[in-house]
């Protein structure tokens, strides 16, 4: 039996699974890795870390499966996006990883913003912000200039776990989009965009489509993961991109909520916008595109309850299930960290609203997950203007049936959700398939992977979200001028690091 292996390399874990030739999953393996902190504004990560993670999870996938490596007709990893990593001329990490929460990069940010933002979004469809790949290499430069200097090139996490496979640098296509260093339409790197931030274009690597052999597992390589020496290697693609794809997602106005660390949501494209409302990128799929809003840091609340009460997720109790009866109203508004499209907002907190001495543990994290819901039917409303009446739905969330169901009734859609596998290794491992010809097309590929479950919404706990949504757009609107304050009070008093 031929397999593929797709994985995933999140925000907080490394996920891996293995599937057969009809995409069904045959075991997976999730190694989690730390974030850390080190200033207000910055967050960074390990890249020896991620590849350990690859290395354990391959070889956890492998003792477990019956079925032999040699098995393994290709490989394609998804990556979180908007990360930039400087690597030496033979690819080692020169400094972290800056995450895509990393938001050092203001300054350089709003210096593309003041002096070539009509540029930026006519090429790449995309505003200028701190999260984003440029900017951040542009304040390496900067302030690090030894560090830039070194820099043979700098890449995304995907394209760094590809490299400690093949010895080969890549950027995958999807991720263009937000490295404000190409054009949105033809995924090339812009000459004219590179130097107007005064970068260096042989800095950036060779751009690949998504499911495009890159190479093949080293030596080295194969003795650290156990793949065999040769087994092919896609250049992957951004993990919203994969979570996609694994959604069988190709059509023109289809939409989705994909709730991993960030809440993200979205619509497939024919043609990319410029209106410089969302994050708009290449699809994994030539010739389409995804405009894309989130609630960053969303769906990561319940990560930070359970951190924060240093527990475990069953130690956090079963939420109340989404009837009416008992309804004690409690919002929380998940804007933990800055927002990015379509909020655009530097200054967002979370908040709880509506405690009481009676408020428990499950009550709280029941208003993680509504607040993690209401905040995507609100970036659908600031995107698109509307909420669209059928989605798909993929994360962590998808997991957990009372999760799902929130997500059902607070948007009053329904959902198509999947819960058997990651959908984002699933992503991952179609680009696999159709890159060594497993499948002809990504039709074909799509046809063979399993369905969703659906959830249809239920008319009487809607009409309760609907004027709970209200109140949460009210208050987020209202807190906006205390947001501002605190911030305000959190530069003058803690600084900005």
């Amino acid at each position: 039996m031929v397999t593929i292996l797709g994985i995933d390399v999140g925000t907080t874990s490394l996920k891996a699974s293995l599937f057969n030739e009809q995409l069904k999953v045959l075991t997976s393996s999730r190694i989690e890795y730390p974030t850390r902190y080190p200033a207000q504004g910055r967050a960074e990560q390990d890249p020896e870390a991620w590849y350990r993670a690859l290395a354990k999870a391959v070889r956890v996938l492998l003792d477990q499966s019956d079925h032999s490596a040699r098995q393994v007709a290709g490989v394609a990893i998804a990556g979180m996006s908007s990360l930039a990593l400087p690597v030496d001329r033979q690819g080692r990490p020169l400094m972290p990883g800056m995450i895509w929460l990393d938001r050092r990069a203001r300054v350089q940010s709003d210096f593309i913003r003041q002096h070539h933002q009509g540029r930026l979004l006519a090429t790449s469809g995309n505003r200028s912000d701190p999260s984003n790949f440029a900017p951040k290499v542009m304040w390496l430069r900067d302030n690090e200039p030894e560090i830039y200097k070194q820099a043979r090139y700098f890449l995304h996490c995907n394209a760094y776990l590809v490299h400690k496979l093949t010895g080969v640098f890549s950027l995958d296509v999807s991720q263009c989009g937000l490295t404000q260093v190409c054009d949105i339409r033809t995924g090339e790197y812009s000459t004219e965009l590179i130097e107007s931030y005064g970068l260096e274009r042989d800095k950036f690597p060779e751009i690949y489509g998504c499911n495009d052999l890159v190479g093949t597992v080293s030596r080295n390589a194969a003795v650290e993961t156990g793949l065999p020496q040769g087994t092919p290697v896609m250049a992957g693609c951004m993990d919203n991109v994969a979570a996609i794809l694994g959604l069988k997602l190709l059509n023109k106005d289809q939409a989705y909520i994909s709730a991993g660390t960030a809440t993200n949501i979205g619509v497939v494209l024919e043609e990319p916008v410029f209106d410089g409302r969302g994050l708009i990128y290449q699809h994994g799929i030539q010739g389409k595109w995804l405009i894309n809003g989130s609630v960053d840091y969303g769906s990561a609340g319940l990560y930070w309850f359970r951190n924060l009460l240093e527990t475990d997720f069953n130690a956090l109790g079963t939420p109340e299930s989404d009837s009416l009866s008992g309804r004690q109203p409690l919002l929380f508004l998940p804007y933990m960290t800055a927002q990015r499209a379509p909020l655009w907002n530097e200054d967002t907190y979370g908040a709880f609203i509506g405690l009481t001495p009676e408020t428990d543990r499950k009550q709280l994290v029941k208003s993680i997950m509504v607040g993690a819901a209401l905040g995507a039917r609100h970036a659908y409303s600031e995107l698109v203007g509307h909420l669209p009446k059928h989605l798909s739905l993929t994360g962590g969330p998808t997991a957990n049936a009372d999760w799902v169901r929130i997500f059902c009734n607070a948007t009053g859609s329904n959902l198509v959700s999947r819960s058997d596998a990651d959908v984002t290794c699933l992503g991952a491992a179609i680009l696999a398939g159709v890159g060594v010809s497993l499948f002809p097309s990504f039709e074909d590929a799509m046809a063979s992977a399993p369905r969703g479950k659906l959830y249809e919404s239920e008319p009487e706990q809607t009409a309760y979200y609907d004027e709970l949504y209200d109140l949460y757009v009210k208050t987020y609107h209202n807190l906006n001028w205390t947001f501002q304050q605190l911030n305000r009070l959190r530069k003058k008093y803690g600084g900005d690091g």
